[in-house]
């Protein structure tokens, strides 16, 4: 993967008016690239956002497993609430 990539910021998804989760590709110690899925939350003065140490590490043999599962999640939530 290329440096550019190596703690790239994916997405940013609003959780609360206090906390978000952001999706990135970052390099680990031993050198391969994960995607990390981490809560960030609203510093006290508002004008900051700090990471919390909730959060998941998925490695590239799993991640579309886990995409479609969340899909099918939605899919089914969506479903039940119709």
């Amino acid at each position: 993967m290329t440096p550019d990539m190596q703690n790239r910021l994916i997405a940013r998804v609003v959780k609360s008016g206090r906390e978000e989760f952001r999706i990135t590709l970052r390099s680990y110690s031993d050198g391969v690239v994960r995607t990390e899925i981490r809560i960030f939350e609203r510093r006290r003065d508002h004008d900051d956002w700090g990471p919390t140490p909730r959060h998941i590490v998925i490695g590239r043999a799993y991640l579309l497993e886990i995409v479609e599962g969340l899909l099918e999640a939605s899919a089914l939530l969506k479903s039940e609430a119709a």
